[in-house]
């Protein structure tokens, strides 16, 4: 029978052990990969900022470099920073993992320098220097841009140019009704634009990181100037081939025309109550753009959905 002093020695004991935590298991940092992954800007992915640069890529639950490598330049790809389910990120410690709480996924973190051996990948090899600056909100039928400025890259080199792209972000973005002209296609999920289902192109997305010195871009609305408000179409109407649902507009006029904003304001009401949407001469309609013009001139007006 134990005397009581040992049975008081063995109730510390126990309380000790309970009041003492255990050693924290240490958090599986993964396996880092042999080679770097190089980000050529400065870049985000969601609120997550990566400045350019070498990353090592840790993966962790079965996951391969190369599944990794692939996983990070598609999340960098991304529009708007929501990656495809069931992908969730930590900003806090740059870990992407298969699931809320999920042991599979990789981690990233700037590197000191290039590893060796090559091979780690890399995001932004044809970026194009300057900035395009949307100064506001806008859309291209329900892909939603909002004001600010833009990183335009190339989806290959040697087909189209920066200015290119450029001038055709800026078409699109005049685009009335979101339907590009084809062969031209969107896909909103990574911002790009695709000459049909060849390699042609580029993605545009925020800009992430310094913008550079005096923006050195193009611009939108480049052609004019935005009216403040908006015009309300209360039925759903037409003016000749030009489709108007019911709604909001955004009325933008055109640089160099001796016009107001009142005016075109005016001018559009006239437009509408047209029976035949037969413009009075010398007015023109460009349907695809939403945009009226007096004659050849660059006298006129642009509208389109506020969204």
């Amino acid at each position: 029978m134990q005397s009581p002093r040992i049975r008081l020695a063995l109730l510390l004991a126990v309380v000790v052990a309970l009041l003492v935590p255990a050693p924290a298991m240490a958090q599986d940092q993964g396996s880092p990969c042999a080679s770097t992954f190089d980000v050529l800007h400065d870049d985000q992915i969601g609120r997550l900022s990566l400045v350019a640069g070498p990353y090592t890529i840790s993966v962790r639950g079965g996951l391969s470099c190369a599944e990794a490598s692939s996983l990070f330049r598609q999340f960098l790809e991304d529009w708007d920073g929501r990656l495809p389910r069931p992908w969730v990120l930590n900003v806090g410690t740059a870990t992407f993992t298969r699931g809320s709480g999920g042991l599979t996924g990789f981690s990233v973190a700037r590197a000191g320098g290039h590893s060796g051996g090559g091979g780690g990948g890399s995001h932004g090899q044809f970026a194009c220097p300057a900035s395009f600056t949307v100064l506001h909100t806008d859309h291209i039928g329900s892909f939603v841009i909002p004001n600010g400025p833009y990183r335009i890259t190339l989806l290959s080199a040697g087909n189209i140019s920066c200015s290119q792209a450029s001038a055709l972000f800026a078409r699109f973005l005049q685009d009335f009704d979101g339907v590009l002209p084809r062969p031209w296609l969107l896909d909103p999920a990574t911002g790009t634009f695709r000459r049909g289902a060849t390699g042609v192109g580029f993605r545009v997305k925020p800009f992430g990181g310094p913008v550079p010195p005096n923006g050195g871009g193009d611009r939108h609305p480049a052609d004019g100037a935005r009216c403040p408000g908006t015009f309300r179409v209360l039925n759903n109407d037409r003016i000749g081939s030009l489709r108007l649902p019911r709604g909001p507009y955004i009325i933008t006029v055109l640089r160099g025309a001796n016009l107001s904003c009142q005016g075109a304001s005016r001018l559009f009401a006239q437009f509408l109550q047209d029976v035949d949407g037969v413009l009075a001469s010398p007015w023109r309609l460009n349907a695809q753009t939403g945009t009226f013009t007096r004659g050849r001139s660059s006298t006129g007006f642009r509208v389109k959905s506020a969204g």
